[in-house]
């Protein structure tokens, strides 16, 4: 599936068009609970939200759970919803993304989350947008799930969101331990992507140029951020997204998983 991007302080007024040109019957906002709201994401989406039908979903917990997807599935099969809306992090967004994807396929969410069973149908269209800069999520075709403390990581090109808006503004109210966090998230992702196995030159570039950013600018992001320092996480962490989406990541993401969960 080929991404529409839209990149920079202010992007999320694009929402606007791309309403416009979806025209969406009922829209399927799922948020953080606090951050949609301290992040500027809650006053901003609302403008652009106000002339259209929507349900918002936050009833999840901090990482994606299956007891949590199954019941963001009920919830967008029964409300027939046929656009999605993700803002938040790397785990709003992997949920957004799973929600979406599942709901659409045949057979029991298990089944493919597995691997039992290939996806194949694509979701709705979906439009992702990050509060934070590390994950990248919004630039993968991939989603992690935890199964009984057991991660997975469903992987299928329908999962990529339609479109993405990378504005800057909603991370500016990330505390320094967050913004931290978030960028070293980033930069270990980069760092994976450039030294796997199934690094190309393209992935290379990506993870390159991430690798270069965050060095330049993660302290400063987290001690005096300006707005330079802001785009610049941001630009990192989507490049990084766009590493790993060509190479996945190698095994010290692998020994995160029990550490993310316990």
């Amino acid at each position: 599936m080929n991404q529409k991007e839209y990149f920079g302080f202010g992007s999320i007024r694009n929402l606007k068009d791309i309403l416009k040109k979806e025209n969406p019957n009922k829209i399927f906002l799922v948020t953080g609970k606090e951050s949609y709201e301290k992040s500027g994401a809650k006053e901003a989406i609302l403008e652009y939200l106000k002339n259209y039908n929507f349900i918002h979903f936050n009833n999840f917990s901090s990482i994606p759970l299956l007891d949590d997807v199954k019941n963001g599935i009920l919830t967008f099969r029964k409300e027939k919803c046929d656009l999605v809306i993700a803002i938040g992090g790397g785990s709003v967004i992997d949920f957004a993304k799973l929600t979406n994807i599942l709901s659409s396929q045949s057979s029991d969410a298990i089944d493919y989350i597995k691997n039992i069973k290939d996806i194949e149908k694509p979701g709705k269209s979906l439009i992702a947008i990050p509060t934070t800069s590390g994950s990248g999520s919004e630039a993968t075709h991939f989603a992690v799930i935890y199964v009984k403390e057991k991660k997975f990581s469903v992987k299928s090109s329908y999962i990529l969101p339609r479109y993405s808006i990378v504005d800057p503004e909603f991370t500016k109210s990330l505390p320094p331990k967050i913004t931290a966090i978030s960028g070293i998230d980033a930069l270990c992702q980069a760092i994976e992507s450039y030294w796997s196995i199934n690094s190309t030159l393209l992935s290379r570039s990506f993870s390159k140029e991430s690798i270069n950013l965050i060095l330049h600018n993660l302290l400063i992001s987290v001690k005096n951020p300006t707005e330079e320092t802001r785009l610049s996480m941001a630009r990192a962490s989507n490049l990084a997204g766009k590493a790993i989406n060509l190479t996945k990541t190698t095994a010290p993401h692998a020994i995160s998983y029990p550490l993310t969960y316990f």
